[in-house]
């Protein structure tokens, strides 16, 4: 009976692993996707080339630290795919719940009004909503709590 407690608890747990790779895989593309329109619309909207190329984007200037900084930010769900999959179950709750609200705000902070870029938003930040609900609702695996009950 045990045997069968601890065989569904560890294929509960893979299971939650996958869903949690897999929705920052989703988040990943739909960044990866709005990035790619963000190039298109500025060659297709008159002055943003102009803007681009004197340093700004909008009202932003664009410095090599602000471009540091975004790559920090846009590297933690692509470490977050891989993550999700290997961490101990304790340590990878910790890393989605600092992984899921440092990139909602990085998603809300790129914010264009870009009909193309709302809704694509809108999906990230869903999909990072459900990452996060997911991981509150993981419990631990059967094993965890066996072993931490014997000690």
């Amino acid at each position: 009976m045990t045997n069968a407690i601890l065989t569904t608890g560890a294929s509960q747990d893979k299971s939650t692993r996958i869903k949690i790779a897999t929705l920052w895989l989703l988040v990943m593309l739909n960044m990866i996707y709005a990035d790619i329109l963000a190039f298109v619309s500025a060659f297709i909207t008159p002055g943003v080339i102009d803007t681009l190329m004197s340093g700004y984007s909008g009202s932003v200037k664009l410095t090599q630290e602000l471009l540091l900084v975004s790559a920090i930010l846009i590297e933690i769900p692509i470490v977050m795919i891989f993550l999700s999959q290997c961490l101990s179950y304790r340590l990878n709750r910790l890393c989605n719940l600092v992984a899921v609200p440092l990139t909602f705000l990085f998603v809300l902070g790129g914010i264009e009004t870009d009909p193309f870029y709302l809704f694509l938003a809108c999906i990230q930040l869903t999909l990072l909503l459900s990452i996060a609900w997911m991981v509150i609702r993981w419990r631990a695996p059967e094993a965890a709590v066996l072993s931490t009950a014997q000690s």
